[in-house]
């Protein structure tokens, strides 16, 4: 669209409206439903005012008058012609919007000519400047009226799926038992990718381009008569209402701090992980384009364009920020740790924009609001990370676990810290001056990984070791010696694949996996131990009668029955570890069975042999697989 002249001519001194036409003005204004009537008349009121006006008492200034008279009237009749088009002037095309603006250029003049004339008592004289005063204030309502019908018409949107706020990863629930975070977290689309995202969208148009040279003329007329105030009301009333029908679109509700001190963990999970994703889409997306749409339009009244942006943003702005401290209110447990994180994380990362967006000291109520906002999420991120391991240091059972298998605090803990590389620098951040115990020394070499040895490292393996410990105990419970080593053998061998299979390797290092591996293989050693080196010894004779060889045997038998039908109903649930511990047990067990009986089957008969090499070796296959039919029982060749 072409540039066009919206400089009015100004008097020396600042123009008057007389007070009682603002006051019909402000009475137009208050009636919106009879506004087109009363236009209808005061123009009808104006035209008649200039059929009738005589020249006979004019002298010397008779023809300027006459001249400021034809220029009025023809004035008067353009903006007359917009009373009933409810269309926006722009539709008209380029011809239509400068004649508008021409017509204002003339009713200011006759406004300004006015004020250059001797002031006289001619009443007639008085009613026109008084009716252009008026003329120039239904202008002006039209002009309003065009700036709000453009703005809305020509908003555009962000895209649809940009705005999508989803998460593919499992919520994780948290209740006094740890049982809720398995094995079955599927991996959420990281931060960087987000970030990309925004970044894509950073400059986006709030408004079609093509149309903002209009808005800015309507905004220079505006100001030049001295109308900023209704300018800039009309502006921020709209944009404000678009802001608030994003924000219906990103699906953010407005919480009151009850709302959010009683609501349910699950709605309050999502509402947290929402808050993030929104606030950097308005503050790095929405917020930074409406400065831009500012910046255009106000440009030439840097102040105001500030000022008006305040107004638009900080209802909403200020709505996100008390969500943020009502949850910082809430109760520091183990499961808002993720989500304490990534709001920390987020609002640390907006800090630059915020700034940015609210520079002057107008907006710096809003920059400290931030910051403030900022420094409390990292204070209660961090005291929610330190109590996350006094809540593992504290988990007591009174009963043993079932089977011996993986217990629910350790597939909790290890599932949970598997999630938080993806916040390597901002743990590191806000741990760097707390001091943890680490259970490997630290030491430098080209192996070595510095990552291995940063604040979050330490305090990663600082929470293994008191998950280590509290397993230790846990293991007390068993009375039974090879189930207290299968128990620790299963949780163990967990902790290390859930650290080898992630990135928590970078941070606990081949040292830490080389040790824990020796840990578990000493408990498999010492399952095989406590379970088979007393039955194995039936099957070791020494010149024994007969007698001796048949009750060795039937005493083997009879010990195996029992560690079958016990170990049959123990778990090792990595398929891997099960299938090595039958691969082992088979070696001692059934090559020792495999000697005695081709030493001594003769001499002992085949009636007194109640099971074969074959039954052993398919028996053994059975344990562990918590089977509650044992199949030795079924298979068996009892007499």
């Amino acid at each position: 669209m072409a540039e066009f002249d919206t400089k009015l001519p100004v008097s020396g001194e600042k123009n008057h409206v007389f007070e009682a036409c603002h006051h019909v003005v402000k009475a137009l204004r208050a009636s919106d439903n009879n506004l087109d009537a009363n236009l209808r008349k005061l123009l009808s009121d104006l035209e008649s005012h200039l059929l009738t006006f005589g020249i006979a008492d004019t002298k010397v200034e008779d023809a300027g008058f006459s001249e400021i008279k034809e220029r009025f009237k023809e004035a008067v009749k353009i903006i007359r012609s917009w009373e009933t088009n409810h269309s926006t002037i722009l539709e008209a095309g380029l011809s239509e919007v400068n004649q508008f603006f021409q017509a204002l250029y003339d009713v200011q003049s006759v406004l300004v000519g006015f004020k250059a004339l001797p002031i006289k008592t001619n009443q007639k004289e008085k009613d026109v400047y008084n009716q252009a005063t008026v003329a120039l204030d239904i202008a002006m309502l039209r002009l309003e009226k065009e700036l709000r019908d453009v703005l809305h018409q020509h908003k555009q949107h962000v895209q649809p799926e940009y705005l999508a706020v989803s998460s593919r990863r499992k919520d994780i629930v948290y209740d006094e038992s740890f049982v809720s975070l398995d094995d079955e977290v599927v991996v959420e689309a990281s931060s960087h990718e987000d970030d990309q995202q925004i970044s894509d969208f950073s400059n986006s148009d709030l408004v079609d381009p093509s149309v903002i040279p209009h808005i800015k003329a309507i905004a220079n007329v505006m100001f030049a008569c001295e109308y900023d105030q209704a300018f800039c009301e009309a502006f921020i009333s709209v944009q404000r209402e678009a802001l608030d029908e994003y924000m219906v679109t990103l699906e953010m509700e407005r919480f009151s701090f009850v709302d959010v001190l009683k609501m349910e963990w699950e709605d309050l999970n999502g509402a947290m992980r929402k808050w993030t994703r929104v606030i950097k889409i308005i503050t790095q997306v929405y917020l930074a384009s409406e400065k831009q749409l500012c910046g255009q339009i106000l440009g030439d009244f840097e102040s105001i364009s500030t000022a008006c942006l305040i107004e638009i943003s900080k209802d909403t702005v200020l709505s996100l920020l008390n969500f943020g401290e009502a949850v910082v209110l809430r109760s520091r447990k183990p499961e808002m740790l993720e989500r304490f994180l990534s709001m920390y994380e987020v609002s640390a990362e907006i800090l630059v924009d915020v700034d940015n967006l609210f520079p002057d000291e107008t907006g710096s109520f809003l920059r400290i609001a931030f910051h403030d906002l900022s420094k409390k999420l990292a204070d209660h991120t961090t005291a929610t990370f330190l109590k996350f391991k006094d809540a593992i240091a504290s988990d007591e059972s009174a009963r043993p676990f079932h089977g011996g298998g993986i217990h629910h605090l350790t597939r909790y803990v290890m599932n949970y810290l598997k999630l938080l590389p993806e916040y390597t620098d901002t743990l590191n951040s806000l741990l760097q001056n707390i001091h943890v115990d680490d259970s490997i020394p630290e030491k430098t070499g080209e192996d070595v990984l510095p990552s291995t040895f940063s604040p979050m490292a330490r305090h990663l393996r600082s929470i293994v070791t008191t998950l280590e410990s509290s397993l230790e105990r846990k293991a007390q419970l068993y009375a039974d010696e090879a189930l207290k080593s299968i128990f620790l053998m299963n949780n163990f061998r967990y902790m290390v694949q859930k650290v080898k299979g992630s990135e928590l390797r970078h941070l606990f290092g081949d040292e830490w996996i080389r040790k824990h591996i020796a840990s578990y293989q000493r408990n498999v050693t010492n399952y095989e131990r406590s379970s088979w080196s007393s039955i194995l010894a039936l099957l070791t004779e020494k010149n024994d009668s007969v007698r001796t060889l048949r009750e060795r045997c039937k005493l083997f038998s009879l010990a195996f029955d029992d560690v079958y039908k016990n170990q049959t109903h123990w778990s090792v649930p990595d398929p891997e570890l099960r299938d090595d511990l039958h691969i082992s047990t088979s070696v001692k067990v059934v090559q020792s069975y495999r000697g005695f009986l081709g030493r001594n089957a003769v001499r002992i008969g085949e009636k007194h042999i109640r099971y074969t090499c074959e039954d052993i070796e398919n028996m053994l296959l059975d344990l562990f697989e918590c089977s509650p039919s044992p199949r030795s029982l079924l298979s068996s060749r009892r007499r």
